[in-house]
């Protein structure tokens, strides 16, 4: 049997006036039998409505836990030739007068237009109540993932898969088409988890010159997840309309309940046929509503509202030759957020700088939230893909929105990138310190030898002042990048957090992989606190405050009695350690 898939909304990579039809009357599923034929309607060029036939094969009970589906035999318009079309889910049906469900499943590879019509009722009783305003959102609370397992990936500039965080897709579940600029497989990689497949397809951005197709049941709308100088757009069909409120598709988006992003009128400009999906190619028009909610039986939209995105700002610096400004609204969602805005980076980097060949980019920028300090940007990459920045900001966001204490309001993202064709990398080839034995007070000087890739080194010298509270005996001195230091830190889970501004102090203070960092450890008694280390306490304060509550969480295994840093303009990569003796005074 082919694989039943879901009538997935096309995916474009790339106020209109009017007002919906007042709702019609509804047919129950109970009334519904095989044989019975109906009509739907749809757009398939242009912003005409359209009619095709269908005729009911059958009703399939508990096609979900609760939910049934009508199995249809569609006809009429292109759909000899192209089967059922994503881009048709949420084409209202009829039988009579009186409306069934909204078109909203096909199968893989079939030679006739059979699908799947999801019942109205189901529509109507989990999406009767669309709200004006968009909802307050509680903290995302991920069971799967605790606060230290994020705050650790964004320290490391790693990003958490989303197939680590969602459950695995139903096999029988196709896809959800995406058309447009195709995306290279560092930013397809992002998305592992959710049933999105990227395809090659023409990329179309608004177009305020075409014929938009009416806001009723059968027009053809589009959601954008992101907007400017790129677009991610969500098409898909009108099946009910009541005032100011809009019923779509049949099926969910991505399932995320409550949501907030800007529905525009649409125009379709082709249909593009395929022996496997075919798809409408649409453009968004012009902006007149806002979606507030998407759940398994469709999703619902207000007209006239307005939603709120993440203005994202990139300046891309081409190595002092040429300087290029994007500008982009992404989605607000803590799931999403720091998906697409890593795609939009990695897009915007891959289309403007050399994909293979010796690269160097050097990121900064800040996130900006309302009550928080600004988080600060800054990374360095010297690779032949651009995929570990991408990464590096989407750890950031995932950080920040996947705390568990409160939903971060964003007023901006703010980018600098600046690219240079040759690999600035250094590595960390040797320490060596000055002095064999040190006494609390002294200057522990320190030399490290840094090595580029063409071999060529140069020295570079760091002080630590030892603390007057270190103990005398065995310390151990590390010295490497900020990623690998924080890599192989075996405190840092015990780093606790209690307030999204605590983890914006962590993010803050983290290290970074553009310095060179001299450790100094003890394997003294240390306490993790509100978002960092408290460092240098005596043993029997530290053991007093660590153990507050009766639990071992906050307390270090290790305590940092000094460091030293040494900024550089290139990434940085290498990790040295050494044991120093420390004398009684």
């Amino acid at each position: 049997m082919k694989p039943l898939r879901l009538l997935a909304p096309v995916l474009l990579i790339g106020l209109a006036a009017g007002v919906p039809a007042s709702a019609q009357g509804t047919m129950p599923l109970s009334e519904v039998r095989p044989g019975m034929k109906g009509y739907g309607r749809t757009v398939f060029k242009g912003g005409k409505i359209e009619r095709f036939d269908f005729e009911v094969l059958g009703v399939q009970r508990n096609a979900t836990p609760g939910g049934a589906r009508i199995l249809v035999k569609c006809s009429g318009g292109p759909l000899a030739e192209t089967g059922i079309i994503a881009g048709m889910s949420g084409s209202p049906c009829y039988i009579g007068d009186r409306l069934v469900g909204a078109l909203s499943t096909g199968f893989a590879f079939e030679k006739d237009a059979i699908g799947g019509i999801t019942p109205i009722q189901q529509m109507l009783d989990q999406l009767k109540d669309v709200p004006d305003q968009p909802g307050k959102g509680t903290p995302l609370i991920l069971p799967k993932l605790g606060p230290p397992t994020v705050i650790k990936s964004a320290l490391q500039g790693n990003m958490i898969p989303l197939s680590s965080i969602l459950d695995a897709t139903d096999p029988q579940e196709l896809p959800l088409p995406v058309a447009g600029t195709p995306l290279g497989p560092e930013t397809r990689a992002l998305w592992q988890g959710l049933p999105i497949q990227f395809v090659a397809a023409p990329a179309l951005a608004p177009d305020a010159s075409a014929t938009a197709s009416p806001l009723e049941p059968g027009g053809m709308v589009a959601i954008n997840l992101v907007q400017g100088d790129l677009n991610l757009t969500v098409a898909g069909t009108i099946t009910y309309a009541q005032g100011k409120k809009l019923l779509l598709f049949g099926h969910p988006l991505f399932n995320l309940g409550a949501v907030d992003l800007p529905l525009w009128s649409a125009s379709v400009a082709t249909v593009l046929p395929s022996y496997s999906t075919s798809m409408k190619i649409a453009l968004p028009v012009e902006q007149v509503g806002a979606l507030r909610e998407d759940r398994a039986n469709g999703v619902g939209a207000v007209l006239g509202a307005e939603a709120r995105m993440i203005p994202l700002r990139i300046g891309l610096n081409l190595g002092g030759r040429k300087t290029l400004n994007f500008r982009y609204e992404v989605m607000d969602h803590p799931l999403l957020t720091p998906q697409l805005a890593a795609t939009v980076l990695s897009q915007t980097l891959e289309s403007q700088v050399r994909g293979v060949g010796y690269q160097s980019l050097s990121l900064q920028g800040n996130i900006k939230l309302e009550g928080q300090d600004p988080i600060q940007i800054e990374s360095v990459t010297a690779d032949l893909n651009s995929s570990r920045l991408s990464a590096f900001l989407g750890g950031m966001l995932q950080a920040l929105c996947f705390n568990p204490f409160e939903k971060p309001v964003f007023d901006g993202i703010s980018l600098t990138v600046k690219a240079e064709e040759k690999l600035d990398l250094t590595g960390i080839a040797g320490v060596r310190v000055l002095k064999g034995r040190v006494r609390p007070g002294d200057t522990l000087p320190i030399v490290v030898t840094l090595q580029n890739v063409q071999g060529v080194r140069e020295s570079a010298r760091l002080n630590i002042q030892i603390p007057g509270s270190a103990r005398p005996g065995k310390a151990t001195l590390m010295v490497g990048d900020g990623l690998s230091l924080m890599a192989a830190d075996p405190d840092q889970q015990a780093v606790q957090v209690a307030s999204l501004s605590d983890v914006v102090r962590l993010l803050n203070g983290a290290l970074r992989n553009n310095h060179a960092y001299a450790i100094l450890l003890q394997d003294n008694t240390g306490v993790g606190l509100r978002g960092g280390r408290i460092e240098n306490l005596p043993p029997s304060v530290a053991n007093l405050v660590a153990s507050d509550g009766g639990a071992d969480d906050g307390k270090l295994k290790r305590q940092i009695i000094g460091r030293s840093v040494l900024p550089l303009d290139r990434e940085v990569r290498g990790l040295a350690s050494m044991d120093i003796e420390i004398e009684a005074e």
